[in-house]
């Protein structure tokens, strides 16, 4: 590859890489905590590129190191980056990881902390998976919670609500849901119910008794974490 195909390149990639700290998008490929080290490498690889070029231009262009090379292949490589750049790509979505749902797996029953006071407190999606299947003090027996998430249309005509989980990047995405007794339409729901303790024959997915549930607009960030 050649010099300056590789200053491009890093260039395009540690901007990219700044944009994306800066602009927030950065939530679609890594978890937020990882926010700080993204950004701090994608100025040090601008900063590099930006060193490299500058010692070029100052040489009056980058060393010949006396063999010839087809740089035609490589600068197919400053596409993704650049369309990072300069497009923000779409959330992922249920059907992209429809293969990867997550249960609570081996069931180690332990107890969960209270749910918090009052009406049909807001609880994550992930919290309710594991409560379901684990909580060995029955923490949602009998509680009514609020829940939001995608609304997800299976084969069988059955609805779930579901969440894209990102445990360090989009590459590792799974779906987490829950079973709704009824069907449901609109797109993203605040769904009001009670949620029955899971079992192995369902996979360990709970199943939620609807009663109440609000259309709401799609969230600046749909991801769980």
């Amino acid at each position: 590859m050649k010099r300056e195909v590789q200053n491009v390149l890093l260039l395009l990639l540690g901007g990219a890489m700044v944009k994306i700290a800066f602009d927030g998008s950065f939530v679609r490929y890594v978890k937020p905590s990882l926010h700080p080290y993204l950004l701090v490498s994608g100025v040090l690889i601008v900063l590099l590129a930006t060193v490299a070029i500058t010692r070029d231009i100052a040489r009056g262009g980058p060393v010949d190191d006396g063999h010839a090379h087809s740089s035609r292949p490589y600068w197919l490589l400053l596409v993704p980056a650049a369309l990072i750049l300069l497009v923000q790509p779409p959330a992922l979505t249920v059907s992209s990881v429809s293969d990867r749902v997550v249960s609570a797996g081996p069931i180690e029953r332990t107890a969960f902390p209270p749910l918090p006071d009052g009406d049909a407190p807001e609880v994550a999606l992930l919290d309710v998976v594991q409560r379901a299947a684990r909580d060995s003090a029955g923490s949602l027996d009998g509680r009514e919670i609020t829940v939001t998430g995608m609304r997800v249309q299976n084969a069988d005509g059955s609805v779930d609500l579901a969440r894209i989980l990102i445990i360090c990047c989009a590459a590792d995405a799974r779906s987490i849901r829950i079973h709704l007794d009824r069907p449901l339409e609109g797109e993203w729901l605040r769904v009001r119910g009670t949620v029955a303790q899971s079992s192995p024959e369902t996979g360990n997915i709970p199943v939620m008794t609807v009663t109440g549930v609000e259309q709401i607009p799609e969230p600046a960030n749909t991801y769980a974490y």
